[in-house]
């Protein structure tokens, strides 16, 4: 999923690839211009609900989050919605649109996939 969205992402943004959360914190700590979040909650989905909240509920951070799943059930949306994500796509996704929707929500420069 990390080389999908880089080849998607690459010529418009720098996108920071990472395998996991605690490798997500850690970019997030020596990068300050992070503009977007995309986590694929289909790995780790535990640790990625956490992370996500920690997130969307700390005022330290103010920007969006997609999500990216293979669970396309209203379970899933509307826990996407309790926490307050931004985007969701289901897998698999058209590049075009995840491409759209994230120049819709941001003007910055990088991209961290967890």
């Amino acid at each position: 999923m990390n080389y999908l969205l880089q080849t998607v992402f690459e010529k418009d943004y720098q996108f920071v690839p990472v395998t996991n959360v605690f490798e997500a914190m850690f970019q997030m700590k020596i990068k300050k211009n992070i503009d977007l979040l995309i986590v694929d909650i289909d790995f780790q989905e535990q640790q990625s609900w956490e992370f996500i909240n920690h997130i969307k509920t700390s005022k330290l951070y103010e920007m969006p989050v997609v999500v990216l799943t293979t669970q396309n059930n209203p379970g899933i949306e509307q826990k996407c919605y309790e926490a307050a994500i931004d985007e969701i796509f289901f897998k698999p996704f058209d590049p075009v649109e995840i491409i759209a929707s994230v120049k819709n929500m941001i003007t910055g420069r990088e991209v961290l996939q967890a």
